[in-house]
């Protein structure tokens, strides 16, 4: 783990292997590494509310001449990127939600019949892509994730999540979830007392701070792409590079966004919006 942790620290190395590290399950030892976890829009960790999660609202951007809610929509329209008028008709109902969210609610459980079946082949990059896409398009964004320090592992924490892929975008840690729940009973009795008409905003918030404060407990275990993906951007924000996208797969993998093929660039090209 000590190993892991000075990998992260070198920022001349960090983006290779991170990019190597995609879809390899990992244990963060979080006692031993210092781990910034998210869940929900809500979180608040190190002082910094870590509103990483694709759903998080107010970080629209522009892609292809459309603008995009959140990161979730653009995502949730590479499962449905052949070239058909039935996935131009989902896409197109993806992106006319009110949030990623709804999408995935109302869209893609309606049609996930339909995703593509080679979808899995090309989905961190296209992940990767799409969060790029949000970094560069989004100043807000882009400003709090070159906020977290390098030192930092960031990490989608799942636990409570029950969908099949929720430890391929993030990491289970029960130990810290059972702790913060407690903590978080706690915090609500303790405030329903002292002030009975504390409203739901306010309780929210108060219980963000507190179970935020709460991080070195347990191990968080699994693949945690997503939080891979948010350091890469944090790392290439910080240093003034792009990220190293497998283009050549995107590229192959002939992805259709609202009736038009992506082009992406290769050595002599720029990609075409």
């Amino acid at each position: 783990m000590k190993e892991l942790y000075s990998i992260l620290c070198d920022s001349s190395r960090s983006v290779s292997n991170l990019i190597n590290s995609l879809g390899r399950v990992e244990r963060y030892d979080a006692t031993q590494v210092h781990c910034i976890s998210f869940s929900k829009a809500s979180d608040i960790v190190d002082g910094i509310n870590v509103r990483f999660t694709n759903m998080a609202k107010g970080y629209p951007f522009q892609f292809r001449g459309f603008t995009w809610h959140d990161s979730e929509m653009l995502y949730l329209c590479g499962e449905f990127s052949e070239n058909s008028p039935l996935h131009q008709t989902i896409q197109e109902q993806i992106r006319n939600q009110t949030s990623g969210f709804a999408s995935k609610l109302f869209v893609k459980t309606k049609y996930k019949n339909f995703i593509r079946q080679d979808f899995a082949d090309f989905r961190l990059h296209w992940m990767l892509f799409v969060v790029w896409q949000k970094c560069k398009g989004n100043a807000e964004f882009a400003r709090l994730l070159s906020q977290i320090h390098q030192d930092a592992v960031i990490i989608e924490n799942t636990t409570k999540q029950r969908c099949e892929s929720k430890e391929v975008w993030g990491c289970s840690n029960h130990e810290l979830t059972i702790y913060r729940d407690l903590v978080a009973n706690k915090v609500v009795e303790q405030a329903k007392v002292s002030n009975p008409k504390i409203s739901k905003k306010a309780l929210i918030e108060l219980v963000a701070q507190e179970t935020g404060k709460i991080n070195n407990i347990g191990i968080f275990t699994g693949q945690n792409n997503l939080g891979k993906i948010l350091m890469i951007c944090r790392d290439c924000l910080i240093q003034g590079v792009e990220p190293p996208i497998d283009y050549a797969l995107l590229n192959r993998s002939n992805i259709y966004i609202l009736g038009r093929r992506l082009s992406f660039p290769t050595d002599k090209t720029s990609m075409s919006n």
